[in-house]
């Protein structure tokens, strides 16, 4: 099927991305429908998105299935067992986004057939984003989770350390150091981006860094991992 404008789509899932992808979709021409709570009927269209949790997929689309001729969803991490093609962009939401957040981001896809697949990528064409395949999705996702989530747990304790410590503002204070090291690994690698005390050598240092943390494991796990980053090949 090619996705073009006069398609309609029915999103089902209200959260986050449900809401903006409902906008975008609009945005980009689409007849679009909804989004719709899992719990609300089910009117025809041309294919369904489902933005609900990856345990409710198998439901929800075996409740689409009769009305649409395709199945579509948007996690990352499930599989196509009950869909025909999957849309993952690679962002992290909000829902009170514009529809021109979609732009630039990479989408992962995939689809049972070619024809699923190309369908897949069109719709990440039309919103913006660059589609791309990948061959192990847990491995995918879990990459997706240390450069968001896992990000935010290390950026909250710095924020707690900070706190600690009286600086004022301190999410302000941090924003500028955190933006570089993106940008410096984004251009340079992990390796090659790295600085302190770890990259230094310097143990003392790092000793009353320990001595400064509260959460001492947390700590001890990151020092381990930047070791190891250090001295990697």
């Amino acid at each position: 099927m090619n996705p073009a404008p006069s398609v309609t789509i029915v999103v089902i899932g209200a959260g986050r991305l449900g809401r903006v992808l409902t906008r975008a979709l609009r945005t980009a021409g689409f007849n679009v429908l909804g989004p719709l709570r899992r719990e609300q009927s089910m009117p025809a269209a041309d294919i369904a998105l489902l933005c609900v949790p990856d345990a409710a997929i198998p439901a929800v689309a075996f409740v689409a299935r009769p009305h649409v001729r395709l199945v579509g969803h948007v996690s990352g991490a499930t599989g196509l067992d009950d869909v025909d093609f999957s849309i993952h962009p690679l962002q992290t939401f909000t829902g009170s986004e514009t529809p021109d957040v979609f732009h630039g981001i990479g989408a992962a896809i995939d689809g049972r057939t070619d024809d699923d697949r190309e369908l897949a990528a069109e719709l990440a064409r039309a919103l913006g984003m660059t589609p791309f395949t990948v061959t192990e999705r847990a491995a995918y996702h879990a990459a997706a989770s240390f450069a968001s989530n896992f990000v935010l747990t290390v950026l909250d304790a710095a924020e707690q350390l900070a706190n600690a410590a009286g600086v004022e503002n301190p999410r302000e204070m941090l924003a500028p150091l955190v933006r570089q090291s993106v940008e410096n690994w984004q251009n340079e690698g992990a390796k090659a981006a790295l600085t302190g005390p770890i990259a230094r050598g310097d143990e003392k240092t790092v000793a009353r860094q320990r001595e400064a943390v509260l959460d001492k494991e947390l700590f001890d796990a990151l020092v381990a991992a930047t070791r190891t980053l250090k001295d990697r090949a």
